[in-house]
């Protein structure tokens, strides 16, 4: 909800037309309508704890599940030698060391060459589509002729 934060902070959106807005950006982006009117009496957005602790991290969320994605999809396919829709590796030496061996450098090394190193790929979406590719086509088939999305 980086919008919002961009309205609140660098725009100086009023008080009086925060949760309105919130309330607009949640059905714009998410297509989630607020379970009854809210007066601006309320500040939803507080309920994201780091709206008030620490704004701006949206992002972190979409990088960390791309870089999940594509660690885990090496771990199934490289070490464990099977699908990442159906794997676990709980309790494996192998994957606990591959991971201590990323870990361990913590800030020593620049994460894009840590990735690299550890699957041999830049960070891509890749391992993630892949991922979700049967749910995707499953769902574009029962879906076939339906109009997508909220509007």
């Amino acid at each position: 909800m980086t919008h919002w934060e961009a309205d609140v902070y660098a725009h100086g959106l009023p008080a009086d037309q925060w949760n309105a807005r919130w309330w607009k950006y949640v059905g714009d982006f998410q297509g989630v309508e607020p379970p009854a009117t809210r007066g601006e009496e309320f500040c939803d957005a507080a309920t994201k704890t780091h709206i008030n602790d620490t704004p701006a991290y949206y992002y972190n969320y979409a990088f960390a599940t791309v870089f999940k994605f594509q660690l885990h999809d090496y771990i199934a396919r490289q070490i464990l030698h099977q699908p990442p829709q159906a794997c676990n590796y709980a309790d494996n030496k192998q994957v606990g060391a591959f991971l201590d061996r990323i870990l361990r450098k913590g800030a020593t090394e620049d994460w894009r060459k840590v990735l690299k190193d550890a699957t041999g790929e830049d960070l891509s979406t890749r391992a993630m589509v892949d991922y979700f590719k049967p749910l995707q086509s499953w769902l574009e088939e029962q879906n076939k002729g339906r109009p997508i999305g909220w509007e």
